[in-house]
């Protein structure tokens, strides 16, 4: 079935086309589609990151605030007038002046302590005579509570700072004196050779955990540095222990967020700079990826309709296209099987296929004349072989001519002229070989001495030259014909047009490392304005492919330096700005003959 599915699909080119859409659809509305669920996914993590964040910045600074008002309180307290001098008393016996020191601390500090911070429950003064006075505010101690049975009591020292403590209290007794287990919070510290401790209620405090709502199942804390929790989300968990692998996870670190693999679940996690507390978020996965899972959901569900729909129009879309190619198809069969030009395919539309018929219907009516034609095209080529026969015999006779005038001028003793007749078989036996495009530069300056003999013995005296070729470079490989077309413009401007004498020099040498340099200078009046624009527009049109002008002297030369070089060769045209004579000069790669 999958292979006569995949044959159907290679015989068709709706199916083709289709196939083709449909897998570009599916790729595009994958990737878009994967793209979007990632960057979502990103996103929602990094929302819920910082959301979360800001919401533990606003409570670590109303808890940060809380505290920072105990220990003004406690440092008020602790440096006053009143408990030094409490702390100074070295008898506990009870006289006025310790009575007197009592009232005043009550009523300079602690009642209005006890008023503004109602959640203190008992403020607690230990002098260096052992003698300590308690203070109680919502609740009472027992008559025989010692500060000296605290655990951390034995461990004191002269802290530089208040230690914060918490704990679950036992001390106090409610109304029915009964006791009580209440979580507290102790601020304690050595205090002019005495000690001063106050215990407050976690109750207001616990209310800032309670205002922390992130997700539906996560939780807040604020642990301590060894993972007893202090506040929570959940009150019963309060003093309680946090799971090793939180703590370890924010342990060394002020802030940042975790996510926790093991227990599948974000960990973000501030500290709280007057405790060094941690204050964390915990939120499970499964809340963040509520969102995630619904965005992936809805992204597929979309995609899905969308490429169904496509796959619909796609099917539409294919077949109108392909109807007509179908129907130009059978035209074409048709025309194979019966070999008949009358018949014209259906134009439909203005568009490619429709151009397509219109070419199939131009091509039937010319393939009639086309088959006329090749009846004649065969007739001329036949003509073309008779003529480069004839055309081969006139060259022979054209050389045994000249050979015969060659003889004629030693019987008669005109050297000159059999010079001639020599020089010009030469040239033409030089030119007329077309299987070799390429030579030698010596090659190249023997025909241009042949032309030159020619033109001695024409002009005498009138026409000097001289060819300066360094022996290293006449083995240098260059086009046919390339000298002699400069050098005879050189006469025809020089000599033939003014009528003065000419001296034309060709030099050549190697430039760049890697070029060679052929100059044809002379001493005649110069190329003209005109002349000089022609060539140089000339060579823009030879690069740009344009070329149409005529191919003959210094055109040709142009036009045949582009076609063996392809751009490689240049060659430039100026007045010699001494002399004003013409200067041409010629750039080739440099290239050495293997036969050398």
């Amino acid at each position: 079935m999958f292979n006569y599915m995949v044959k159907s699909v290679k015989r068709s080119l709706k199916w083709k086309l289709i196939s083709i859409i449909v897998t570009i659809l599916i790729f595009t509305v994958s990737t878009i589609g994967i793209s979007s669920y990632i960057q979502t996914k990103s996103s929602v993590r990094k929302d819920i990151d910082h959301l979360s964040m800001q919401v533990l910045k606003q409570a670590n600074m109303n808890l940060n605030r809380y505290y920072s008002e105990y220990e003004l309180a406690f440092l008020m307290l602790s440096n006053s007038l009143e408990v030094r001098d409490w702390m100074r008393v070295s008898s506990p016996t009870v006289s006025s002046e310790l009575i007197r020191n009592y009232e005043r601390i009550k009523d300079n500090y602690l009642n209005r302590l006890f008023l503004q911070y109602p959640e203190i429950l008992s403020a607690t003064l230990y002098n260096p005579s052992g003698y300590e006075q308690h203070f109680v505010n919502t609740y009472a101690l027992p008559l025989n509570y010692s500060i000296k049975n605290e655990p951390y009591f034995s461990q004191s020292g002269n802290f530089e700072k208040i230690k914060f403590i918490t704990g679950i209290s036992e001390n106090y007794m409610d109304a029915a004196n009964q006791k009580i287990k209440i979580p507290v919070l102790t601020l304690f510290k050595q205090s002019n050779n005495g000690y001063l401790k106050i215990d407050i209620s976690l109750t207001p405090s616990q209310k800032v955990m309670d205002q922390i709502n992130i997700a539906n199942s996560g939780v807040a804390v604020v642990m301590d540095q060894s993972g007893t929790v202090i506040h929570h989300s959940h009150a019963q968990e309060v003093m309680g222990h946090m799971d090793d692998h939180i703590v370890q996870a924010v342990k060394d670190q002020q802030e940042g967020s975790v996510f926790d693999k093991t227990g599948k679940e974000l960990i973000i996690f501030q500290t709280i700079q007057m405790t060094g507390w941690k204050i964390v978020a915990i939120l499970p996965y499964q809340e963040i990826a509520k969102s995630i899972n619904y965005t992936r959901n809805m992204t597929i569900i979309i995609a899905i309709s969308a490429l169904i729909i496509s796959v619909l129009l796609t099917y539409f879309a294919a077949s109108s296209i392909t109807g007509r190619i179908l129907g130009l198809r059978k035209m074409m069969k048709a025309m194979q099987l019966t070999s008949s030009f009358h018949l014209r395919a259906e134009v439909e539309g203005i568009d490619e296929v429709a151009d397509l018929s219109i070419s199939f219907n131009n091509l039937l009516g010319h393939l009639e004349q086309s088959i006329h034609d090749h009846a004649e095209t065969r007739v001329l080529q036949h003509r073309a072989v008779i003529s480069a026969l004839q055309s081969q015999i006139n060259s022979h006779f054209l050389y045994n001519t000249l050979e015969t005038i060659n003889s004629m001028a030693v019987i008669s003793k005109q050297s000159h002229i059999g010079h001639v007749a020599v020089n010009l078989s030469n040239m033409l036996r030089y030119t007329s070989d077309f299987k070799n495009m390429q030579v030698i530069l010596k090659e190249e300056i023997k025909h241009l001495e042949n032309y030159l003999t020619i033109m001695k013995v024409r002009f005498k005296d009138e026409v000097t030259y001289s060819i300066e070729v360094p022996e290293e470079l006449l083995h240098a490989v260059c086009t046919k014909a390339l000298l002699q077309p400069l050098v005879e413009n050189s006469i025809k401007h020089g000599r033939e047009t003014t009528g003065e004498s000419v001296h034309i020099r060709v030099s050549g040498e190697v430039v760049e490392g890697d070029k060679l340099l052929l100059t044809v200078t002379d001493n005649g009046p110069g190329f003209t304005a005109e002349t000089l624009v022609r060539l140089t527009q000339e060579q823009a049109d030879s690069h740009a492919h344009q070329y149409r002008h005529n191919q003959v002297g210094l055109s040709n030369l142009i036009y045949r330096l582009h076609m063996f070089y392809s751009g490689e060769a240049k060659i430039t045209f100026f007045n010699d700005p001494v002399s004003g004579g013409a200067v041409v000069e010629v750039f080739l790669p440099l290239q050495d003959s293997l036969d050398k």
